[in-house]
């Protein structure tokens, strides 16, 4: 099965209004996208490098994550499209369980690269914590 542009834009509307979607249980609700969207062995990739491959290890990253921090809202912008990938912003109010940080807005960038009609891979990218205020990210080198 080739990939096209068309396939591309309906997997990332769909994902884009999943995540929009207000849910009790995050698990199971993206349980649902991941059995529609995602290949069984996907590669998850946070931006500090760590590794999750497939659902088992997508549920184990979610129930570490809820254990440590509260999220009490997440929306979603894009998608904008390439060539085999989409990304996305998401927007997440949220807040450490343990104290760990206060309630904060975080930024980031998905991108998905779908091969043969699936999501085979998501990567996150965080803002450059050095470069918040400067105008030129050559400036923190």
């Amino acid at each position: 099965m080739t990939t096209t542009s068309t396939i591309i834009a309906q997997i990332a509307k769909d994902l884009v209004a999943h995540c929009n979607t207000e849910h009790e249980d995050i698990i199971a609700h993206d349980c649902a996208l991941w059995d529609k969207h995602f290949a069984p062995d996907f590669i998850s990739i946070e931006g500090d490098g760590k590794t999750y491959q497939g659902r088992d290890a997508m549920i184990a990253k979610y129930k570490e994550w809820q254990a440590s921090t509260k999220m009490h809202s997440c929306k979603v912008t894009g998608p904008f499209l390439g060539q085999d990938s989409f990304s996305v912003i998401f927007e997440i109010d949220m807040e450490s369980n343990t104290g760990q940080f206060p309630r904060m807005t975080m930024q980031e960038v998905a991108i998905y690269t779908v091969t043969n009609g699936k999501i085979t891979k998501e990567e996150f990218c965080y803002p450059c914590q050095d470069c918040q205020d400067c105008q030129d990210c050559q400036d923190c080198e």
